[in-house]
């Protein structure tokens, strides 16, 4: 009997910074012993955890994440938000949080944290409560309104680990730099959305999976400042789920569609749903890499 794998909930955040050429975004580089899309390029992200429960927010209520993420379960969508904020520090070491006078953070404050929980790792893990328990103690609360969500992926069926993943978008703040943590990736760094894909389209050590290609895609087409990008990254708000399908036999040879895709098993009630036309919406894997194509 086939043994249907359990989908976990999942954030992860596109965190971006202005500069003389314009947005960048922090990418981190998976471990290649990873578990889930080992080696791949991919923005700082994980599991919702059990002990997300508890925190100390501001900025917005439960109501306010539910309605964000079009969800009826108002304590579920609270907790993606802190999930959210939370394995954005765990992985980059940027906080989107205020101290007791209503102030975000600044390098000082993160760099105090990161000193306290050093010592509550578990090996390489940091549990998801000591992060809690050290933010409680440093008298800090998160800030759930500094980030914005913008999509929702779940991983297709035919993968043995999948992720409901809600995708958020953020400016690093005044005074915090983002930075890589040994012992989440392999390696870290900020990259424009067009270097990115020109690296990753060249056969270059960024290697981008589909969400991640897609997003840097809509990206390059958002000019103007990081505000701006990501201002169009959420103009449609969170849209319908995209769960991808692996198609085997398409004449472009094995590919994966999203629902937009005629190809799609889902692709009906997709249109129902939207009212938006077909659209030759698939990723190719071409020399161990994807492209995206769609027309």
């Amino acid at each position: 009997m086939q043994v249907t794998p359990p989908i976990r909930t999942a954030a992860t955040v596109v965190l971006l910074r202005d500069t003389a050429s314009g947005p960048e975004t922090f990418l981190v580089r998976r471990h290649g012993q990873s578990g889930f899309m080992a080696g791949a390029t991919v923005f700082p992200g994980g599991k919702l955890d059990d002990a997300d429960a508890p925190a100390q927010t501001g900025g917005l209520t439960a109501a306010d994440c539910a309605a964000r993420l079009e969800l009826d379960d108002a304590d579920l969508a609270w907790r993606i938000h802190v999930a959210a904020v939370r394995e954005l520090h765990e992985e980059a070491h940027v906080l989107l949080a205020r101290d007791g006078h209503g102030r975000v953070v600044d390098g000082a404050v993160v760099a105090a944290l990161d000193a306290a929980l050093e010592g509550a790792r578990d090996g390489h893990q940091l549990p998801a409560e000591k992060w809690h328990q050290a933010v409680q103690a440093a008298g800090l609360t998160l800030a759930l309104d500094l980030l914005t969500p913008f999509a929702h992926w779940l991983t297709p069926r035919a993968e043995p680990r999948r992720f409901d993943t809600w995708f958020f978008a953020a400016i690093q703040p005044d005074g915090q730099q983002a930075a890589l943590d040994p012992h989440e990736a392999s390696d870290a760094f900020w990259r424009s959305p067009q270097a990115a894909l020109a690296e990753h389209n060249a056969g270059g050590a960024i290697l981008l999976p589909p969400p991640t290609l897609l997003t840097m895609l809509q990206m390059t087409q958002l000019p103007g400042d990081a505000r701006t990008v990501i201002a169009g990254l959420a103009q449609d708000g969170i849209g319908p789920c995209v769960e991808p399908h692996f198609a085997v036999d398409t004449p472009d040879g094995p590919a994966i569609l999203l629902p937009q895709d005629v190809g799609h098993p889902d692709h009906a009630a997709w249109r129902a749903l939207t009212g938006r036309a077909a659209q030759r919406s698939r990723f190719l894997l071409l020399d161990g890499r994807f492209s995206f194509v769609s027309r």
